[in-house]
């Protein structure tokens, strides 16, 4: 497989870029690939959708302070990812 690597000015390896005759074989094997480029991740938040989630995260704290709910740990967030 033939990779080109992008470099940042400290010369640390930020990103890969392989030929699409390469990324249709992947796509081929590993068929869950296709699921990411579905696009879904290019379109921005709009102004709303930004404020809709931060009022959702204050409600969230204020149920947390109140003792209603508890919130997940920092850990936790990146065992999800």
């Amino acid at each position: 497989m033939t990779m080109q690597y992008t470099y940042n000015d400290k010369g640390k390896p930020i990103g890969v870029f392989i030929p699409i005759s390469e990324w249709k074989k992947l796509k081929k094997k590993y068929k869950d690939l296709d699921a990411e480029e579905d696009g879904a991740d290019d379109v921005p938040p709009s102004k709303e959708e930004i404020f809709n989630d931060i009022r959702e995260g204050l409600k969230q704290i204020k149920l947390h302070q109140e003792g209603k709910i508890k919130l997940k740990t920092a850990q936790q967030l990146l065992d999800e990812l």
